[in-house]
């Protein structure tokens, strides 16, 4: 059955005869109740998105008329050649003679651009400083904002301020500030701020005899004086000490008080002792209470979770010991893989796995299962059976892995063994024409590009012994992810043998052999019960009789060796 074709041209004739129109307008004209199908014949189509209602209406750039300013309206709809609200607004501050205050933006795009504003100022895309209380909204670039500055002072176009709830300091922000500037005092600072604020706005009760003059309440946990404007209901009568109710736990304003709080919670100072810490749910409750504010911790985690916070951990993303010459060996690796690919020759990617203890020994990862498997509480390899070094061998072409399991040493004799029984086994008989071969190894480890090891083992393994021509490639240090076999076949072996206790050589080269993936992906396992000892080298001669030819492109990790 053929797929049912779909035709943007029942977008566009809707959208000209109707000049916008909905997404369910758009469903409903194209046939189809998906969404992604309408924005994938949209996309064929020069159309625009409306900047007000939400980005709801739709419209063609050829029917727009925009104005001077760049804006168009229809029917109550406003659509911008900027695009998106944030790209408009931005366009407009960055263009502007003066800069803008937030109610003069709002007013030129018939929509409310304080949030609008907020965000591009959390992305450092526009600036803003205060101006007799409102802020005013810049450019980034300096000589820009100068500009502007200046502009807006010889215009003399800044409102007075004489009532504090028309500050732009909205009483959200206000108490933020307020809960920042408690969470830097010490406990005897706090306690001080708070009984000058009882005492200055409670009257004074007589003192009785054995007895403080403060009440009892004054010992409990203090906390600022409510704000005017913040959300925090004064009792009335003289006496307006005490926890003041508020207005609900999932308030725009609870949510952006977590959210500043969290953006000021930096580091520390060690001079003056005041400290920044990580800001867990329980203490960020604990500040939120002392504004007047009862939340519990299981609700303040529901809330970071709505905001798209969550615990995160240390990523490995910035590489120190990139080599200059790191893509110039990509594209080199790739264009020999090409040119071998074309002709049938065999690619191969070689690498050694994790060392692993064989025995009843933890195995990182989850599985299911009623109860969990009991192992030992620690990993020393006196209570193990033995090791077992995976060198694995994937061949690009035909997507088949091959694992030889070492038990003693991760030496090159042992890499290269390895590499010749895949080829004895699997290899020769896959290629039967071929007589070079191509290898994608690291830099390090047993098949180190530095070591004359790894280059002699294969010169008399391979090269002498199948009379093969063996071209290298390795990849640039700190780039050993981009080897094909971590992501195509170690990584498989790890999910398939996730929370096993590898307790037996049979059980990990059975959890190897029955590795699979939907694409097809075969591999067989060795054991390999050879000693390999460490710290042999070859002699000199051995390295004089090399008949290796390095190329022209990196020669340190690029050469062929060809047997004598």
């Amino acid at each position: 059955m053929r797929p049912i074709a779909f035709s943007p041209d029942s977008l566009r004739k809707l959208l000209l005869h109707d000049k916008i129109a909905t997404l369910p307008d758009l469903k409903h004209a194209l046939g189809t109740d998906v969404d992604i199908t309408v924005f994938r014949k949209l996309k064929e189509l020069d159309y625009l998105t409306s900047y007000s209602h939400g980005g709801r209406f739709y419209t063609l750039r050829e029917i727009a008329r925009f104005g001077t300013d760049g804006l168009w309206s229809c029917e109550a709809a406003w659509f911008s050649r900027y695009g998106t609200l944030l790209a408009t607004a931005e366009a407009f501050i960055g263009s502007s003679v003066a800069g803008y205050f937030a109610e003069e933006l709002s007013a030129i795009l018939h929509v409310g651009a304080q949030d609008a504003l907020r965000h591009l100022v959390q992305q450092k895309r526009i600036a803003r400083e205060l101006v007799s209380g409102l802020f005013l909204y810049t450019s980034t670039d300096p000589a820009i904002r100068q500009r502007q500055r200046l502009t807006r002072r010889g215009n003399q176009s800044v409102p007075t301020v004489v009532d504090a709830s028309r500050l732009e300091v909205s009483p959200h922000e206000m108490k933020a500030a307020i809960i920042l500037f408690y969470s830097l005092l010490d406990e005897q600072q706090r306690r001080l701020y708070a009984g000058l604020g009882i005492h200055e706005t409670r009257p004074r009760r007589r003192q009785r005899a054995g007895r403080s003059s403060w009440p009892r309440s004054t010992h409990h946990r203090p906390w600022p004086p409510p704000v005017a404007g913040s959300g925090c209901r004064r009792r009335s009568g003289p006496t307006v000490w005490g926890r003041a109710q508020t207005g609900g736990k999932k308030t725009p304003e609870v949510i952006e008080a977590i959210e500043i709080l969290l953006e000021h919670d930096t580091a520390g100072d060690p001079i003056t002792g005041i400290r920044w810490t990580h800001k867990t749910p329980a203490g960020i409750a604990e500040l939120l209470r002392q504004l007047d504010i009862e939340i519990s911790a299981n609700t303040v985690a529901r809330l970071l979770h709505d905001m798209d916070f969550s615990l995160r951990v240390n990523r490995k993303a910035i590489a120190t010991d990139s080599s200059p010459d790191r893509d110039q060996q990509f594209r080199y690796i790739s264009s020999l893989r090409t040119r071998f690919e074309r002709q049938g020759l065999p690619i191969i990617s070689v690498d050694t796995k994790k060392r692993e203890l064989v025995g009843n020994f933890k195995n990182n990862g989850v599985k299911w299962g009623r109860t969990p498997v009991r192992v030992n509480d620690h990993d020393f390899r006196s209570d193990a059976i033995g090791v077992a070094i995976p060198y694995g061998i994937y061949d690009l072409l035909a997507n088949r892995g091959s694992v030889f399991v070492g038990v003693s040493h991760d030496t090159a004799a042992f890499a290269v063994h390895s590499i010749a029984g895949w080829w004895k086994r699997d290899g020769a008989e896959r290629y039967r024409r071929g007589r070079k071969l191509l290898i994608l190894a690291d830099t390090g480890g047993s098949n180190s590009c530095r070591t004359n090891a790894w280059k002699t083992e294969l010169q008399s393994q391979l090269c002498n012994g199948f009379g093969l021509t063996i071209t290298v490639a390795h990849y640039p240090t700190g780039a050993s992810k981009w080897n094909p076999i971590e992501h195509r076949l170690f990584s498989e072996i790890s999910k398939n043998w996730a929370a096993e206790p590898l307790n037996s050589y049979p059980k990990v080269l059975n959890f190897i052999r029955n590795t699979c993936t939907r694409t097809g992906l075969a591999v067989s396992a060795y054991l390999d019960r050879r000693q390999y000892p460490t710290g042999t080298s070859p002699d000199s001669e051995q390295v004089r009789r090399l008949c290796i030819k390095r190329h022209s492109t990196l020669p340190a990790w690029n050469y062929s060796i060809a047997p004598m």
